[in-house]
């Protein structure tokens, strides 16, 4: 969105970063697909190491092998994205879903609602605490009790915690903040969907 009084933050596009942003960029690409260089991280790269911690967060939760089956974190992502109201994260996770962990899309339509979905209750269980720290509620003690008896133990339960912080703050940043990028002009190829596109800077 542009406007003659709004101050845009400008992004750092793929093929005009710096070396260290550009081999970022780069490892992205290859480990997810060129869609998911979205702007979230143009944005970042206007500092390069907090473009780094950034993806190196997200990579280790969502990307490389852990505690938690890598499907399920992502699936956590797009609960965080529908309980944070961000049209445009939740077609980015929808699409990533889909297209990239080749999830059945009418199971991905089951976490616009999680709650009255036919879903294994561990699989809830994980979704109600996600939940809750992307709202900033408090977790009863039996959410966390519903965890342990799923078998999630320790580590398990700190990367479900973290993924929803990650995802829920990246969703605040695109439903807030992201009105003051010039997102629009961002390049086709590193947006996950023409749907996707179209509620950019939303």
């Amino acid at each position: 969105m542009k406007g003659a009084n709004v101050e845009l933050v400008r992004l750092i596009q793929p093929g005009k970063g710096s070396p260290e942003v550009e081999q970022i960029y780069e490892e992205i690409c290859r480990m997810k697909d060129p869609r998911w260089l979205g702007p979230l991280f143009g944005f970042f790269a206007n500092v390069p190491g907090l473009l780094r911690a950034w993806w190196e967060l997200q990579k280790q939760l969502e990307v490389l092998k852990g505690h938690v089956p890598r499907e399920l974190t992502n699936r956590i992502a797009m609960v965080c994205a529908v309980a944070s109201d961000c049209p445009r994260c939740v077609n980015f996770h929808k699409t990533d879903l889909i297209d990239r962990m080749a999830m059945n899309a009418a199971e991905v339509e089951k976490l616009h609602d999680f709650e009255n979905a036919d879903l294994p209750e561990a699989e809830k269980a994980v979704f109600r605490v996600a939940r809750k720290v992307a709202l900033n509620e408090q977790i009863p003690d039996a959410e966390f009790r519903a965890l342990r008896a799923a078998g999630y133990g320790d580590a398990a339960i700190v990367e479900i915690v973290s993924t929803a912080l990650l995802e829920s703050g990246f969703a605040r940043h695109a439903s807030v903040f992201a009105r003051f990028e010039d997102g629009v002009n961002w390049p086709a190829q590193h947006t996950p969907s023409p749907e996707y596109r179209k509620v950019i800077n939303r």
